[in-house]
């Protein structure tokens, strides 16, 4: 296999993941409010799930502003460069890994977060079934 061709599989497999989670987030939530109480509230374990997918959402965000600030700066600053050495911007940029690095940081982050909403969700449940 190519580079080219392992990025691409990397792309397909987060976009995939992103995707997903975001319908996972979504319905993660909406299970939430099956546990509200009569008053309204909810249970701790509940309440601290729907922070998770709060911050999953924030993360998911995140990760899409950062990695286009990123790569706009970076992309600025190197057709600065060209510019001042051949006088175009037009030719190869080599892009270095550290520029992937806050979107990746995001990107594991809202796994880490969804992952833990749910077991938040599913730790209520054990407690439930158990008392």
């Amino acid at each position: 296999m190519t580079g080219k061709e392992l990025w691409e599989q990397y792309q397909h497999y987060t976009r995939d993941i992103t995707e997903h989670g975001r319908k996972l987030g979504f319905g993660g939530a909406a299970l939430c409010w099956i546990f509200k109480r009569n008053d309204f509230t909810f249970p701790l374990m509940i309440y601290a799930a729907l922070l998770f997918f709060i911050l999953y959402f924030i993360a998911d965000i995140l990760q899409s502003l950062t990695a286009a600030l990123v790569i706009k700066f970076f992309t600025e600053r190197q057709e600065a460069k060209m510019w001042r050495e051949t006088k175009t911007i037009d030719g190869d940029i080599q892009k270095p890994r550290w520029v992937d690095a806050p979107a990746l940081l995001f990107f594991s982050a809202k796994c880490v977060l969804l992952v833990a909403a749910f077991m938040f969700i599913c730790l209520y449940l054990v407690a439930r079934l158990l008392c």
